[in-house]
């Protein structure tokens, strides 16, 4: 139908109308801030006098090269994407490949259990897993004390700090890691492993050799997906340990909340903001091009 004297047809108005509001809240909440913080990082930004915030140009980025805490925190933010993403992937593996045979008689149960923990949010499973890892009434205390080991620090200890919030994340990411390796074993057809089979192939060349070049596809997903999530990991470093001790589990997320919520260098954190972005551009396409375009 045409409004008379305009030429506007209603049946291509009205969807545009329907996600309206949507687009709205997406660009006040999502657009904009992306443009705003390309123009706060080149400034100094005064959030207490925002009359004195100047442009300073590329200052904000030359003190990030200078800047010794910064390049701890991307240590610690690849030391933690690594151990998080690959153990995750492996273990995940593992126990997706033990539940997809066909003796297994409990796949739809043990899936269910072990996704539970991924339903939960981060804030509570670091709060649990901190009840835990407490050292004088924590349970994993109580289980070495049993077996003669003496107590750990655990969170407390530089040392094993950044390994023990990797072990949390990668306990509670399991379920959805196996729900995409299921989906992707289950996908492939049984009759290329009965040709393996009927050749005389083991199951692990079977696997090597069919199932996982045939997997590229869940691998880049999981690799990506993977990688961008945890370089943008805070709540749990902010529950269980913020930052310490002596700034070992400080991954970059955190040290950008610290700068712009702690000393309020708002400038400084979108430079910040835009190092993560431009890391997590390369580092996808890396792994794009590692993978190869059959992924």
């Amino acid at each position: 139908m045409l409004i008379k004297g305009i030429g506007i047809n209603y049946k291509k108005i009205i969807p545009y109308l329907f996600i309206a509001p949507s687009l709205t809240v997406l660009l006040i909440f999502a657009i904009m801030p992306i443009f705003q913080s390309i123009s706060l990082a080149f400034m100094d930004y005064k959030i207490i006098d925002v009359s004195k915030s100047v442009f300073v140009g590329l200052e904000n980025f030359k003190r990030l090269i200078a800047d010794r805490y910064i390049w701890n925190a991307l240590y610690n933010t690849v030391f933690f994407s690594i151990g998080t993403v690959f153990t995750g992937m492996l273990i995940s593996l593992a126990i997706t490949l033990v539940i997809t045979e066909s003796w297994f008689k409990f796949q739809a149960f043990a899936r269910g259990i072990i996704f539970i923990p991924f339903v939960l949010s981060m804030t509570i499973v670091g709060l649990i897993w901190s009840w835990l890892y407490t050292p004088s009434f924590g349970l994993l205390n109580y289980v070495l004390r049993f077996f003669g080991v003496p107590p750990q620090q655990f969170l407390g200890d530089p040392r094993i700090a950044l390994l023990c919030v990797i072990i949390v994340v990668v306990w509670k990411g399991l379920g959805y890691s196996i729900t995409i390796w299921c989906a992707g074993i289950l996908g492939i057809s049984t009759e290329y492993r009965e040709a393996a089979r009927v050749d005389g192939a083991s199951w692990i060349q079977e696997l090597l050799y069919i199932r996982l070049p045939l997997l590229k596809p869940v691998i880049l997903f999981l690799m990506v997906m993977g990688f961008i999530g945890s370089f943008q990991s805070f709540d749990i470093i902010y529950v269980m340990t913020r930052g310490g001790p002596m700034r070992r589990t400080e991954v970059i997320v955190y040290y950008l909340w610290y700068n712009a919520f702690q000393r309020y260098e708002i400038s400084y954190a979108s430079a910040i903001a835009w190092l993560i972005f431009i890391i997590l551009i390369v580092l996808s396409l890396f792994q794009f091009k590692l993978l190869g375009k059959e992924a």
